[in-house]
């Protein structure tokens, strides 16, 4: 399964805790993930103009720590303050206000220090890793976020709950 999300989008803001309450679940007494893969692809919606810098981060804090977790706590990290970046302060921060605030705000809590996170960012370190997976899920036919595909095929009907994703992933591993 491939999941597509906007660290500035209020639809994955919504998406993200029923479906990690899905994944915490069991089939036949087996966690749901023995069943099925997850990747998250971050994907960047134009009218979010500051999710671009943000982003950038993704791919550092795995290299940093190549722990899942650490990344899906900078994703609920950039989801609690969207409106920090995207609201009528964010909408008028420049570039780098945005790269300071958001090394500000979040060193020594991903495994970088705020020197660290100014050099990446500054330096454009992952731009191009970004343009990669951007192009990527542009190929793939994403078109909105949260883009969810399971087996290369988009869900257009995304459930809502972890129950319905229980319910959802059920037909499948029957």
């Amino acid at each position: 399964m491939d999941i597509y999300e906007d660290l500035l989008c209020g639809d994955c803001k919504n998406f993200d805790p029923p479906f990690k309450q899905f994944l915490n679940t069991t089939h036949d007494g087996r966690p749901i993930t023995d069943f099925i893969e997850v990747y998250f692809h971050p994907y960047i919606l134009p009218i979010h103009i500051n999710a671009f810098t943000m982003t950038q981060l993704t791919p550092y804090i795995w290299d940093l720590n190549h722990d899942g977790e650490v990344n899906a706590a900078f994703n609920e990290w950039a989801f609690e303050h969207q409106l920090e970046f995207k609201g009528p302060e964010g909408m008028a921060m420049s570039q780098y206000d945005v790269i300071d605030k958001t090394c500000h705000d979040t060193a020594d809590r991903f495994g970088y220090t705020e020197a660290e996170c100014l050099d990446v960012l500054r330096n454009g370190t992952y731009e191009q890793e970004i343009h990669k997976v951007q192009k990527y899920g542009t190929w793939y036919r994403v078109y909105t976020t949260p883009g969810v595909f399971l087996n290369g095929v988009m869900i257009e009907d995304i459930p809502e709950t972890a129950d319905a994703w229980t319910r959802f992933i059920n037909r499948y591993l029957r």
